[in-house]
């Protein structure tokens, strides 16, 4: 198993900044290239608490740009 903390929510697993456990592949193949983990190093958990605002608007303006879509997708 292999550390990774989540820079935004995923389902079924953790909320953003939550430091998980899960498999090497999932991590390798899904997390990390999509930029929705880091492997939970020191270097990466200080960083991750340095940019954690910045980060959480990002993922609020993903949400709400989400939400729009389905508004203007549901007219």
């Amino acid at each position: 198993m292999v550390e990774v903390i989540l820079l935004e929510r995923v389902e079924k697993l953790g909320q953003m900044g939550q430091v998980v456990k899960v498999r090497p592949g999932f991590a390798r193949n899904y997390l990390l290239p999509q930029k929705k983990a880091l492997r939970a190093t020191k270097e990466n958990l200080a960083y991750f608490e340095k940019q954690r605002s910045q980060l959480e608007a990002q993922n609020l303006a993903r949400r709400s740009e989400a939400a729009l879509a389905d508004t203007v997708a549901m007219s």
